[in-house]
């Protein structure tokens, strides 16, 4: 049996890793039918253009820490929506406090081979060593074949991950929440301190996960299928942490969240001129040719 388990989790974790790559390169070499659109950069907005990493060189190394920075005092510039959004996570984590043993029971009560196959599959995708090599890959994919968005996806995906890991450590640093085989209540926090143990909150497998998936989802959204894939085997991380009972359902909608909102924000800071350019458009009618005018704010 333990051979035939460990076939299962190689088997998994090759198709998580097979799937990110699949994933990326397939829409890299997608051609986008339609009009053609003639983009002219903004003028008259007084801001520079942002960094573009699609090399890996000192710039982007730098971007690490002018971006940390950014996130650091980002709360200083929210507005109502921002408060609201952060209120939303945290109410929405407290919340789950209250129903995390009645989950960590559910699903010990439904375990099962399809379970035990679906989770091994989202430990796979939320776990850097399986997805570092994918995005490695995609980047030399995007070196040899000269396409820029592919080196910057996998450059943006790993900033993002680094970073969110970063926080969601500090997090588990300062809580040092038990794990729920410990056998310990779901209220047991003995943090803060840097000992190694006791590190359940939040998820930092599906921290990973959403910051990973975050990045692919903003960078090939036009791909109808690369965010519900993207954002599903993010999913499945989370479900798969809970159903594995290494986390708290809190634990995992915690870390999916900043997982998500980083890499939302990595793919904002190096947002290029052209997200909101004055793109110019030919237009046929009945009255003749024509240019359709469209400024994305």
């Amino acid at each position: 049996m333990t051979f035939l388990n460990s076939c299962r989790n190689l088997l998994a974790r090759s198709i998580a890793a097979t799937t990110v790559v699949l994933l990326l390169a397939g829409n890299s070499v997608a051609l986008e039918g339609g009009a053609t659109a003639i983009e002219v950069p903004a003028v008259g907005t007084g801001a520079s253009q942002p960094p573009q990493p699609d090399r890996i060189n000192g710039e982007y190394v730098k971007g690490y820490f002018s971006d940390a920075g950014k996130m650091i005092l980002s709360p200083a510039r929210w507005d109502q929506s921002d408060w609201l959004k952060a209120g939303l996570v945290a109410g929405t984590t407290a919340g789950l406090f209250f129903v995390d043993r009645e989950a960590r029971n559910l699903t010990q009560r439904n375990q099962s081979s399809l379970g035990d196959a679906g989770a091994a599959i989202g430990n796979a995708f939320g776990n850097p060593l399986y997805t570092l090599p994918p995005l490695g890959l995609f980047y030399l994919y995007g070196h040899v074949y000269e396409d820029a968005k592919a080196r910057r996806a996998s450059l943006l995906a790993v900033e993002s991950l680094a970073l969110s890991g970063a926080l969601t450590w500090t997090v588990k640093l300062a809580a040092h929440r038990h794990r729920p085989y410990s056998g310990e209540s779901a209220a047991t926090w003995d943090g803060p301190g840097f000992k190694t143990g006791d590190t359940s909150f939040p998820s930092g497998h599906t921290t990973a996960a959403f910051s990973v998936a975050a990045v692919l989802a903003e960078e090939y959204g036009d791909n109808s299928y690369v965010p519900p894939i993207a954002y599903g085997l993010a999913t499945l991380t989370g479900l798969a942490r809970i159903y594995d009972n290494q986390h708290w359902a809190s634990d995992a909608f915690l870390g999916g969240a900043i997982g998500y909102f980083i890499g939302k924000a990595v793919v904002r800071y190096h947002a290029s001129a052209g997200s909101n350019a004055l793109k110019v458009l030919p237009t046929v009618s009945q009255q003749g040719f024509g240019l359709l005018a469209e400024y994305r704010f």
